[in-house]
């Protein structure tokens, strides 16, 4: 609807005129009537009609005074001039004042249909351009807001330096972020999050995702800085659990510890991830409170990192991808083992992994954790999803040390000496080898004994005393060291075997050496 008042010092011509208009158009509410330009102004301040029909002569002010006024003071409203007399000064002033029509007495129906027709299109027209002023305006609102949370989320996960924290541009960031204390909550969800843009979820609560992981996001809690510590965190911790209560028993939540200015965010998603990674691997729907100093439960290690090698070097893919999920059932199958821990013992395996890898081809920095594993690390914190990178790049590293045929002798007594040879440093029993080379304890002792004349352990004490007399000649390492990086926890043993296949003890080897 469109609302419109009437001008004029008769009140017949007004009557006839608003009987008129109702006729024509059904989109206009009548709101009042004047007889003079002033009681009109006092009208329009009043109930602010969008369309004024208005005569030129009138008492007290007459239709020029009152179009000079509302060009000055009224300048939107839409104006219709009526007037008895085709004068050139009322028209004039009327086109001065931006009247949209001018009528001129006696009008028809017809007549009056077109100036409304006009008016309306001229109302509509303002008011689609600044519907989509105003929509751009708020588009830019938004994509400001957007682009300082975007900027607020690199910063915290370690895109931006540290010293350089974002400057904020957007009114709401500034003010919900100005004077207050800060907790990060990191949420995990295997299950990935609906909302992948950076949002203010409520006034005291932003919500970030982050941009390489969909499955995990930062939540940063903002309080009173009035508040004390411990309500501080309280109250993050109870975001936490409702998050949980609707999100799902899936979802996993670390929380730092409360921070006061932006500079310390980067630390505070340290301190939540940290958090996250306390969790035992088969946890689900539990908040972890960050606590500075503390380590993580730890379980027993895995035992089958040599198996696992030696079936990635041998190229068998296959037993890979078992072991692979052994390895995962493993540390499931432990309380006490945490996220913590199953990463850790990933970076020693692909560390060991990219060491056998630069034996066969020219690989840099072999002694460097992967760049790619620790990208995966730094954002996974369920055991599935790491597993599910462990099993594509163990079996595609077995696959490529497969072209090697490292393990291809059509002599499976050939093949055990090899591994013999290049594993003398570790634990190396008849049921080890065995269980690599899928053969039987029994028929393994006597094969080996009837093609090399000795019998296992011999050999292998015999290759390891060799390596140790090596060790005494070329270095001062202590002998108990020697035992121990030669596979023998008994230093004592390894003393006797020493003396009982050489003649000598190690020391006395040693200075023998030297004379």
């Amino acid at each position: 609807m469109y609302t419109f008042i009437i001008v004029d010092d008769e009140p017949l011509i007004r009557q006839g005129l608003l009987k008129k208009i109702t006729a024509v158009d059904e989109r206009l509410d009548f709101l009042g009537e004047a007889d003079n330009g002033e009681d009109a102004l006092e009208m329009i301040d009043a109930v602010d009609p969008q369309i004024i029909f208005t005569d030129m002569r009138m008492p007290v002010m007459d239709g020029k005074s009152l179009l000079r006024r509302l060009q000055s003071d009224f300048p939107d409203k839409k104006i219709i001039v009526i007037s008895g007399h085709s004068d050139f000064e009322y028209m004039q002033e009327a086109i001065s004042a931006r009247a949209v029509h001018y009528l001129l007495k006696p009008f028809n129906r017809d007549e009056i249909r077109t100036a409304i027709s006009k008016a309306v299109a001229a109302l509509e027209s303002e008011q689609s351009a600044k519907a989509a002023a105003q929509n751009i305006t708020r588009e830019a609102e938004q994509l400001s807001v957007l682009g300082d949370l975007q900027a607020l989320l690199h910063y915290i996960i370690g895109n931006y330096p540290t010293d350089k924290p974002p400057v904020f541009r957007s009114a709401p960031v500034r003010e919900i972020t100005a004077n207050c204390r800060m907790v990060l909550l990191a949420l995990y969800n295997p299950d990935g999050f609906k909302d992948q843009e950076p949002i203010i979820a409520k006034s005291h609560l932003l919500f970030l995702p982050h941009p390489q992981n969909r499955k995990l996001a930062f939540t940063l809690r903002l309080c009173d800085a009035g508040l004390n510590l411990a309500d501080t965190i309280e109250l993050a911790a109870q975001d936490a659990r409702s998050y949980i209560a609707e999100a799902g028993p899936q979802i996993c939540i670390g929380i730092s510890s409360v921070k006061s200015v932006l500079t310390e965010l980067p630390e505070a998603r340290e301190e939540a991830t940290a958090a996250l990674n306390r969790r035992a691997v088969a946890d689900q729907g539990q908040l972890y409170e960050y606590r500075q100093d503390s380590r993580p439960p730890m379980g027993e290690m895995w035992g089958g990192q040599r198996n696992l090698l030696f079936f990635i070097e041998s190229g068998n893919s296959y037993k890979v991808s078992e072991m692979v999920h052994n390895y995962f059932e493993f540390y499931r199958g432990q309380p006490a083992a945490s996220i913590q821990q199953l990463k850790e013992n990933c970076r020693l395996i692909i560390a060991e992994v990219r060491a056998l890898l630069s034996a066969y081809f020219l690989v840099e920095n072999s002694q460097q954790s992967s760049s790619s594993l620790e990208a995966v690390l730094k954002v996974s914190f369920d055991a599935e999803e790491i597993r599910t990178y462990f099993v594509t790049v163990l079996t595609s590293s077995a696959e490529l040390l497969k072209e090697q045929s490292v393990y291809a002798s059509p002599s499976i007594i050939d093949n055990i000496k090899l591994y013999i040879d290049k594993n003398i440093d570790f634990s190396i029993s008849l049921e080890h080898l065995s269980n690599l080379f899928f053969i039987s304890p029994s028929y393994l002792s006597h094969l080996f004994k009837e093609k090399t004349g000795d019998n296992l352990i011999d050999y292998v004490n015999r290759l390891r005393m060799e390596r140790a007399k090596r060790l005494l000649r070329e270095g001062d390492e202590k002998v108990y060291k020697i035992a121990k990086t030669l596979g023998y926890d008994n230093a004592k043993y390894f003393f006797r075997l020493f003396k009982k296949m050489t003649g000598y003890t190690p020391e006395e080897y040693r200075k023998l050496d030297k004379v």
